[in-house]
């Protein structure tokens, strides 16, 4: 591709390999498939040394493979999610690029999602590619939301939630709706996980039949929406502000030690304190 690519060209790659708002397919994935997601997501948690729930932690966890970058960008408030690309075909890097109007907790679900494509998706044909994306219908879409659920909401952690929850209640299908989206919700905070994504885990995994509520998903979420207002954590998980991604101090930091403003121990400092790459700093340093 040309760098000087005119805008119409570009505004047609964005819109054709661009990752859009992320599905849940019916069916479309069989049971080795499924095991085989299942098995690399409990994998990757085990060789970070993570265990349920990751919530706002995905960001540093990713972070730590030295060719990841994490990106934030408003998408004019678009269906877009997230992309995965290379600015030049000869990088090693890879940036992640999230759409910044969008909650926090779909930030969440759309970083590990993308975590799939970057771990699982890449083939001869697209390694060197310059945008690195998939379509939203496609399988290989289905399989990274599935990854990403079940890397935020492993089945373990599900069924151990499911059973504490029946100890003290009556069975799940039993329970009066209320108490129903209240253990729901319960899981949406935890786990930091958006809510659609958790009555799809809960159905998927044949734990509960939650048909109903997937059906009146944008009546329980204006109820979710309503308690977010009150509790601030809640209230985080459903506001745009990402704190967790450190884009600024990419910049800033060589910046400021390229004018005689940091010295090297103070650079290694804000390199451990804020979880960021050590070679992407460094990268930009002049003077080493």
């Amino acid at each position: 591709m040309k760098a000087e690519a005119s805008i119409a060209d570009k505004e047609d790659l964005f819109s054709t390999l661009s990752q859009k708002q992320y599905i849940f397919g019916e069916g479309e994935l069989s049971s080795a498939e499924i095991k085989l997601i299942k098995k690399q997501s409990k994998d990757l948690r085990g060789a970070y040394g993570f265990t349920a729930p990751i919530g706002t932690n995905i960001f540093s966890l990713i972070s730590q493979n030295e060719d990841i970058v994490f990106q934030l960008h408003d998408f004019n408030k678009s269906q877009v999610d997230a992309m995965i690309i290379k600015y030049s075909k000869n990088s090693i890097r890879k940036y992640i690029v999230i759409n910044s109007s969008k909650p926090l907790i779909n930030q969440i679900f759309a970083a590990a999602h993308e975590y799939y494509h970057y771990q699982f998706s890449f083939n001869g044909t697209t390694r060197n590619s310059f945008v690195c994306s998939f379509d939203t219908n496609s399988k290989e879409e289905i399989k990274a939301n599935r990854f990403a659920a079940e890397f935020l909401l492993p089945e373990e952690a599900l069924k151990s939630e499911l059973e504490s929850y029946e100890k003290f209640q009556e069975k799940f299908d039993d329970l009066p709706l209320h108490k129903q989206i209240v253990f729901c919700f319960k899981l949406v905070v935890k786990y930091a996980l958006p809510l659609k994504a958790v009555l799809y885990r809960l159905r998927e995994e044949h734990f509960l039949t939650t048909d109903f509520l997937i059906y009146h998903y944008n009546d329980v979420k204006s109820i979710l929406s309503d308690i977010s207002k009150e509790i601030p954590f809640i209230a985080e998980l459903h506001s745009t502000e990402n704190k967790y991604i450190n884009e600024q101090l990419y910049n800033l930091v060589p910046y400021l030690y390229n004018k005689g403003q940091l010295d090297d121990t103070t650079v290694d400092k804000i390199i451990t304190k804020f979880n960021l790459s050590e070679s992407q700093i460094k990268d930009g340093l002049t003077n080493l």
